[in-house]
């Protein structure tokens, strides 16, 4: 029984001792306590990151939480911030955020009610764009500028540079009222057409490029030039030549049909020069020529072509002024080109074989280039 007595009352004094402590704990944490609780503010909700040059936006749902006035966003281990006023109406809350380096960032968002409670941080990843990203971008470049009769210029694109972001080529030129135009053509277009350019000129081009789909701005390459244009065939007729071994297949229109398979065969008895004139449908200026031996009958080239060929242009098929004249290397296939100073002008042209191997000769096509 005496032990009984003993053990209650040891125990009575342990728990005596016990509250005592939880007292003296009670009065050193008693200025970190907040009656009723601690009280947060609305956190943001499903921020982004959108990328831009040196600069990006962050944007949040503004939540449900009314009491929310504003928000500071902390970057570069809270070394620098920005206070973001919350509007009272409105689904989503954004900044623009300048002056980036080019990098990745953590952006940590807190949100504060007029009572200063702040919300719980939260984290969001994203960066900007500058100089290391523009240098690695690529122009899309033109294969060839087709222009007709009527004016109107078919572009054929070369690859894009898609895997870095290139999604539409931007066109700049001069419309037929002598106004500035810019067009652009999304990447997934091999050909395009400008229908208004101002006769005897040419355009601009560059690629644009957005380095990711939430990006805010654009990326663009420096202006390229168009160069030359190629005269569109389809417009142009034989009006005149000098003889033909017959027509068909040996026909002199067929240096004119888009294709070095096909050939012009002049008479077997006639000799040079042997000539054919072209009326391209439309006053061109004259930056050079192409001419191609032909593969018909004879897939390896046919060496019967001109060795000495002749150039000339006329404004009314009368008047015929000499471009020049040029050696033709008549033992190689493709296009061989023959540039042609002073700019001139006319819609008439003529070529004229001086030269070759036999008395007859072949050929395959003629092209011209110029505004």
């Amino acid at each position: 029984m005496m032990k009984k007595i003993l053990y209650n009352t040891m125990s009575l004094f342990m728990i005596l001792g016990i509250l005592s402590g939880c007292t003296k704990m009670d009065n050193t944490y008693k200025e970190f306590v907040v009656p009723g609780g601690l009280t947060y503010a609305g956190k943001a909700t499903s921020p982004k990151v959108y990328p831009g040059l040196a600069r990006v936006k962050v944007a949040w749902l503004r939540g449900s939480d009314p009491s929310v006035v504003n928000a500071k966003i902390f970057w570069n281990n809270f070394a620098d911030s920005v206070i973001v006023p919350i509007p009272p109406t409105g689904d989503t809350v954004s900044v623009i955020i300048d002056d980036l380096l080019e990098k990745s960032y953590s952006f940590v968002i807190r949100t504060y009610d007029p009572k200063g409670n702040s919300s719980v941080p939260v984290e969001v990843i994203g960066g900007s764009y500058g100089a290391n990203y523009q240098a690695q971008l690529l122009t899309r470049p033109v294969n060839s500028s087709l222009i007709d009769a009527k004016g109107k210029v078919t572009i054929q694109w070369g690859s894009a540079d898609i895997s870095n972001g290139a999604f539409a080529s931007e066109v700049k030129y001069t419309d037929v009222n002598g106004n500035i135009k810019n067009k652009s053509f999304p990447t997934d277009l091999m050909t395009s057409e400008i229908n208004d350019l101002k006769p005897n000129t040419s355009y601009q081009f560059r690629t644009m490029f957005k380095p990711d789909s939430l990006s805010i701005d654009n990326f663009y390459t420096s202006y390229s030039e168009s160069g030359f244009f190629n005269f569109d065939k389809k417009d142009w007729k034989v009006i005149d030549y000098s003889d033909q071994y017959s027509d068909g297949d040996n026909a002199a229109k067929n240096v004119i049909d888009g294709t070095d398979g096909t050939r012009w065969h002049t008479a077997n008895g006639a000799s040079y020069p042997h000539y054919v004139t072209i009326d391209m449908g439309a006053v061109r200026i004259i930056s050079q020529f192409g001419v191609w031996r032909t593969l018909f009958d004879s897939p390896g080239g046919d060496d019967r072509a001109p060795s000495r060929i002749q150039f000339m242009m006329s404004t009314d098929n009368q008047n015929w002024t000499n471009l020049g004249e040029f050696n033709f290397n008549n033992l190689i296939n493709g296009e061989q080109i023959f540039p042609i100073s002073g700019s001139p002008k006319g819609r008439y042209l003529k070529l004229i074989g001086l030269a070759g191997n036999n008395q007859f000769m072949t050929l395959g096509e003629i092209s011209a280039y110029g505004f």
